[in-house]
């Protein structure tokens, strides 16, 4: 049988975890295209912030950086 580890090689362990889906694996093998599709930078950001996330007390990642970026931000 496969599992959503499987399908997602590059997924960190855990990070399925606690994820209730109404389809199996199965399905989504089924349903996937033939042509693999890889946005490499995407998946290497995200997994950075996963670890970050479990690994770290603070991750400064979606915030302005300085007062200066804040009110830029506020502005736009």
């Amino acid at each position: 049988m496969t599992d959503f580890y499987n399908l997602v090689p590059s997924a960190p362990e855990g990070r399925f975890d606690g994820i209730e889906r109404p389809y199996s694996p199965e399905d989504v093998k089924r349903l996937r295209g033939s042509v693999q599709i890889r946005q490499s930078l995407a998946e290497m950001g995200a997994n950075r912030l996963w670890q970050l996330i479990h690994e770290e007390d603070f991750v400064n990642a979606l915030g302005a950086m300085s007062g200066n970026q804040a009110m830029q931000q506020v502005r736009a």
